[in-house]
């Protein structure tokens, strides 16, 4: 009896390792990719403001970004800064943006490369504060935007500006401790392009996952080594007997 005991115990041990290795393959295989980093451009310096409110002011701030492959951009991070009231419009489509392409060595943005160009959607820029620039006091904010962009690889140019008439919100973005001189103004008005001017405007772009298939999760993996150790152990032990 003793004997049959033990046998059944291996094999309750054995089936136990393999739910373990299953478990961990099939947590592994579900566990969702988080957001990837496409491209940042640093975070906010606050040193300057490129004002980009065409409403308010005519003016569109762009900066340039890299794509090392094709990709989907999913979302638009930014910081920027308003002169205004402290109440930055509730609601509504605040802001839209444009994709140009970079001819490079410098030059203009030179056409619209994004056919899906328009509203961020709707939503509030969240104040984070305020700050006080050699021209004056303004309330900073930081915006969020949910959007889906498919681009192969290659250089562009981003634009995204203020599309609500107020001159108490005219809205700007603000410089990153990125040190690249590559953002640019427009003034719309009259077609000029003013830049490249010193540092890099605050932004960054990620695209959700999953990207590449999964992306496991250390502490499952971790999991799935120790469950496929336990097995071959118990195989192996059973062989030489």
């Amino acid at each position: 009896m003793g004997f049959l005991s033990e046998k059944k115990g291996v094999k309750a041990m054995r089936k136990a390792w393999l739910a373990l290795v299953i478990g961990g393959v099939l947590a592994v295989w579900s566990a969702p990719a988080s957001a990837v980093v496409l491209y940042n451009n640093g975070t906010p310096d606050y040193n300057n403001i490129y004002f980009s409110d065409i409403p308010d002011n005519g003016y569109e701030a762009y900066d340039y970004f890299t794509l090392g492959s094709a990709s989907t951009i999913t979302g638009i991070e930014w910081w920027g800064a308003y002169y205004g009231d402290n109440t930055p419009p509730a609601g509504g489509n605040v802001f839209d943006y444009e994709i140009q392409s970079n001819p490079g060595g410098n030059a203009q943005p030179s056409g619209e490369v994004d056919s899906d160009a328009g509203s961020l959607g709707s939503g509030s820029p969240v104040d984070t504060g305020t700050q006080v620039f050699p021209f004056g006091s303004y309330d900073l904010y930081e915006f969020n935007a949910s959007t889906s962009i498919s681009l192969p690889a290659g250089s562009y140019f981003l634009t995204i500006y203020g599309t609500i008439a107020n001159p108490n919100n005219t809205y700007g973005w603000v410089t990153s401790d990125e040190t690249e001189t590559d953002a640019w103004s427009y003034y719309t008005p009259d077609a000029s392009w003013a830049g490249p001017e010193a540092n890099g405007l605050a932004f960054n772009l990620t695209s959700g996952g999953p990207v590449t298939g999964f992306v496991p999760e250390p502490a499952t993996m971790t999991l799935l080594g120790l469950g496929l150790a336990g097995l071959v152990a118990k195989l192996s032990r059973r062989k030489s007997r």
